[in-house]
């Protein structure tokens, strides 16, 4: 018994392996970061924001999820003064001033 033809016949797109390498990685998501990695001539890759991914122009740290923050992300709760990033942290804007708040100090606001 012969095989059946394909129904869709030439409105089939082609499947093809497609190679993804550095080159093609660079003009992704993180291309910026993977272009400065490979095409960057010194091989210094600077340590981007988790919060901005802007470089990051300290060494500050969120306490929660350690993920890197610049000096624009840094929040400090205003309980007990953990770091805290966008992600982790709790912005309470419920008075007049804001008050961010790390997640062990929101638990007890609540």
């Amino acid at each position: 018994m012969p095989k059946r033809g394909c129904p869709f016949a030439a409105a089939a797109p082609l499947q093809l392996k497609v190679r993804v390498g550095q080159k093609e990685l660079s003009r992704g998501v993180c291309g910026e970061r993977y272009s400065r990695e490979i095409f960057d001539p010194s091989g210094a890759a600077s340590v981007a924001c988790s919060s901005c991914v802007r470089a990051v122009d300290g060494k500050a740290v969120c306490g929660q999820c350690e993920r890197a923050l610049c000096r624009r992300c840094v929040r400090a709760c205003w309980g007990c003064g953990a770091v805290a990033c966008a992600l982790c942290g709790l912005v309470d804007c419920s008075d007049i001033y804001e008050k961010a708040l790390c997640p062990s100090c929101a638990v007890f606001e609540a």
